[in-house]
């Protein structure tokens, strides 16, 4: 028969450590699961082994700190691991966990849940994004700090948010030539309303102004209202368009400039918080634009709209990885307590540790939300010849084609069209046909509320047909023996 837990903890990033830990330090039977080889998420990735670094900053010291922590915990650690399917178990009162992974058991039993899976970025397309040499901002980041290569010679990075600062300053020390940092976002004068925030913040202020030195070395100018419009080769990126756009996001006609000999674009328009599963199982959600887009509801003790299910971190709406660690320790505390492991009193103590530092983080939240959110005019730079859904090649004039033709929503507009119905299951398009539905029904009045998001069903992740058959005798077995 397979495990059973107290508590599975999905995703081992700043959320989902900080609550095992919480948990398991009040001696509540936890397991963690990661599809990343280690603990530490994209944020804390750990560097290869064979990898020497004279000097560690911060953020790996923290993550380092933290896996310590875990390491040294009765935490069962399942790593190198997906996680393709959670279901009721209406008799048990619990959950079933389905997994895939070389070492990986093929399920176990959960009493409650901690969802800590993160975010991914946030595409915008563009004529030419599907070109080799178009990649995201965490893609970058992945290649030059964990991989020690360099995306190309010459690029262009272009987005909003902060994460383009922390790019191009990796991108310049590794010798990276930055032709230009293009931010969508038009910053100032709202941004200044922001500096009694920004002091509650001071590291961060210390690693921006790091960054800023670099592209001052590097001297990469840094346009804000700017983004890409259009990348352009025949094979593989050979130049790049970049022109203003306004405070909704619309280009700026008469304003194009052309960046020669540019090898790669980095494209980072913020993050989307990962739901998958949390759609998967029925959380009750709501759109926040200000948070990535569609998030679970929760109360104050990260509890979703199902009991004994708690949401943390960045895959619950986008605030950073401080505010993931905190929520996180507040989630394992409260699965802790709802499981009998801790009194209130020793929950609430937990959570006044942190409250304030919570609520300083969550400042900081509402100032990228407000700052650096993607507006949605930017789906304008697509022309009607740009693919949207790259796994099934589908253009945004098929699109509009199936909403002129009656689709109001992105499930409609799926079963017209099939977009959404590749191996990324819609993650990198879904945010894009929304947009698309809220441009082309503007006089209806649509909104991203209102077009919908897709439906969510297992397998998570495309698996092997013949993994899928075993997994499902194994679980019959599972039952046979659990009603004996």
């Amino acid at each position: 028969m397979s495990e059973f837990y107290d508590l599975v903890v999905i995703g081992a990033g700043p959320a989902g450590m900080e609550a095992a830990i919480t948990a398991a330090e009040n001696g509540v039977k936890t397991a963690i699961i990661d599809s990343n080889p280690g603990a530490g998420g994209q944020y804390y990735k750990p560097l290869p082994g064979a990898f020497q670094v004279s000097k560690k900053g911060q953020t790996e010291r923290n993550g380092e700190f933290l896996t310590r922590i875990l390491e040294g915990l009765p935490v069962t650690r399942i790593y190198d691991t997906l996680t393709w399917g959670i279901f009721k178990e209406e008799d048990r009162d619990g959950w079933l966990v389905t997994l895939y992974g070389p070492a990986a058991p093929k399920q176990i039993h959960a009493r409650t849940l901690v969802l800590a899976n993160g975010a991914y970025d946030s595409p915008v397309a563009f004529p030419g994004w599907t070109l080799p040499g178009v990649i995201t901002c965490g893609a970058s980041l992945i290649l030059v700090k964990n991989q020690r290569t360099a995306p190309g010679k010459r690029v262009l990075i272009t987005g909003t948010g902060p994460l383009l600062l922390s790019a191009a300053a990796h991108l310049i020390d590794a010798g990276v030539e930055v032709a230009a940092v293009c931010e969508a976002s038009h910053l100032f004068p709202r941004a200044l309303r922001y500096g009694f925030t920004m002091l509650g913040h001071l590291p961060r202020l210390f690693e921006g102004a790091g960054y800023t030195r670099a592209l001052l070395r590097g001297r990469t100018p840094y346009k804000t209202g700017w983004s890409i419009v259009e990348a352009r080769g025949k094979e593989q990126v050979e130049s790049a368009v970049i022109g203003k756009v306004d405070k909704d996001g619309y280009p700026v006609p008469g304003t194009e400039q052309v960046l020669e000999n540019i090898d790669t674009v980095i494209c980072g328009y913020g993050l989307t918080p990962n739901t998958g599963l949390a759609r998967m199982i029925g959380c009750k959600m709501e759109y926040r634009q200000e948070k990535g887009g569609w998030v679970p509801v929760r109360d104050q003790t990260m509890q979703t709209s199902l009991q004994g299910v708690y949401a943390a971190g960045d895959g619950a709406g986008i605030a950073g990885a401080e505010n993931a660690r905190l929520e996180g320790r507040v989630a394992g505390a409260a699965a802790a307590l709802q499981l009998d492991y801790i009194t209130e009193k020793r929950a609430g103590e937990i959570y006044g540790q942190i409250k304030r530092e919570l609520m300083n983080q969550r400042r900081f939240g509402e100032l990228l939300g407000d700052l650096f959110t993607a507006k949605p005019g930017l789906i304008s730079l697509a022309k009607d010849d740009t693919i949207i859904c790259r796994c099934e090649e589908i253009t945004l004039g098929e699109i509009k084609t199936a909403i002129a033709e009656g689709a109001r929503t992105i499930g409609e507009v799926k079963m017209v069209t099939r977009v959404g119905m590749g191996n990324c299951q819609g993650r990198i398009c879904e945010r894009l046909v929304a947009g698309a539905i809220v441009q082309a029904l503007a006089q209806e009045k649509a909104t991203f509320e209102s077009a919908g998001a897709y439906s969510i069903r297992p397998p998570l992740h495309p698996l092997p047909v013949g993994f899928l058959a075993e997994a499902g005798e194994e679980q019959s077995d599972d039952y046979a023996k659990g009603v004996e």
